[in-house]
């Protein structure tokens, strides 16, 4: 048999699942190739813990050179072009050609369309979180405004959580009287695609901790020198220290490929993770998947953790000579830090109908030392 090339673009959770399953899956004579603009692969679900200097960014992050070992061909470029028509990817000063695609680009973080937006920190990078690791301390008195600034985001818990972390760590500082938290969302309620009784539970959760919530909120403009922020329906609000999810937005490779077809995220097969080009897949983030409910699959790395594995799975299958036969169910869960050395953890089934079926498990200790664990699985299974 012909030795087959499998090309995976993108080295977060999806890429890097899909091309360890993939090479474990294949012969040696087929190449599995990995493609990624930065060397670093960071375990983002710990970014809050570096927000509160609780990890090392060093701990928690692992070089993609090494997967080098296991077999996996790693190249450290951006991606120029995918040339679906001629089955090759452009990079910066070579190109790749392939008989597979599993596209694995995830959202690009932006700040362009609300002016000022650039003055706000986040913990939605590794660098954001260091730097509100350093600027934390310094905060003393005043008030933090955790900002929702656009749908879609990944993680819909990451917010209600960084919140709920922040409160922690102020109490423990004995601050806490001196500070004014509040969450701002242009959601009409905390986790929406969970449903009003998930929602209810989240709310709950941030009103026992003195944590204001703002519902419906959407941000327009950022007055980083008045320190206010204006919002759609004419309101405004004080802060002085501005924690945003910074704006989600399709790689624009992925967008002039042609693989978005409704000019939004990539569209797939919810099952497959096919795009409508022979050979091509694409999962995690930069998928934009519809729910009976009408509301989207959330961008989470539990989601494209299975979804990487069914296409690895599948495409294994067809180089072998059979038929696929995974499918990808809608399933996933997160956990919620909440401070106190506790977690929530909330499961659901996401393609169910006419709604998602989505629990949410009260905080507890047991659920913080599975995210422990969890994370150190990941970082040991992986690399």
């Amino acid at each position: 048999m012909a030795g087959k090339t499998v090309v995976v673009l993108g080295g977060g959770v999806g890429g890097v699942v899909a091309a360890n399953r993939l090479r474990r899956l294949l012969g040696r004579e087929h190449r599995v190739v990995l493609v990624d603009r930065t060397v670093v692969h960071s375990f983002a679900p710990s970014f809050t813990w570096v927000m509160l200097g609780q990890r090392d960014p060093a701990r928690i992050s692992r070089d993609l050179r090494s997967l080098s070992r296991k077999g996996i061909e790693f190249v450290p470029q951006e991606v120029s072009r995918i040339d679906l028509g001629n089955r090759r990817v452009v990079l910066e000063d070579r190109e790749l050609t392939y008989d597979y695609l599993i596209v694995a680009l995830g959202a690009h973080y932006s700040i362009e369309g609300i002016p000022g937006l650039g003055c706000a920190s986040t913990f939605y990078s590794l660098e954001g979180a260091d730097g509100l690791r350093e600027e934390l301390p310094k905060f003393r008195s005043g008030r933090i405004a955790v900002v929702v600034s656009g749908m879609p985001y990944k993680c819909p818990a990451a917010p209600y959580e960084g919140a709920l972390l922040l409160d922690h760590y102020f109490r423990r500082r004995g601050l806490r009287g001196e500070i004014e938290i509040r969450v701002f969302t242009p959601e009409p309620a905390p986790l929406p695609v969970a449903g009003p009784a998930v929602g209810e539970q989240v709310v709950d959760l941030l009103v026992s901790r003195e944590v204001a919530f703002s519902p419906g909120s959407q941000l327009v403009a950022v007055d980083p020198d008045g320190k206010r922020l204006v919002f759609k329906d004419g309101s405004d609000a004080p802060f002085d220290l501005l924690i945003v999810t910074p704006l989600h937005r399709v790689p624009a490779v992925a967008q002039e490929a042609g693989l978005c077809a409704d000019g939004a995220w990539v569209s797939v097969d919810r099952e497959t993770l096919a795009t409508a080009f022979e050979g091509v897949y694409a999962v995690g983030d930069v998928t934009g998947i519809p729910l009976a409910n009408g509301l989207m699959l959330p961008k989470a790395g539990v989601f494209a953790h299975g979804e990487a594995e069914v296409v690895a799975r599948n495409i294994a299958a067809e180089i072998a000579g059979g038929q696929g036969r995974w499918a990808f169910g809608g399933q996933g869960a997160c956990f919620l830090e909440t401070g106190y050395g506790k977690a929530a953890y909330a499961t659901g089934h996401f393609f169910a109908e006419p709604e998602p079926q989505v629990a949410l498990r009260s905080p507890g200790r047991r659920w913080h030392w599975a995210k422990l664990g969890f994370e150190r699985l990941w970082l040991f299974r992986w690399f």
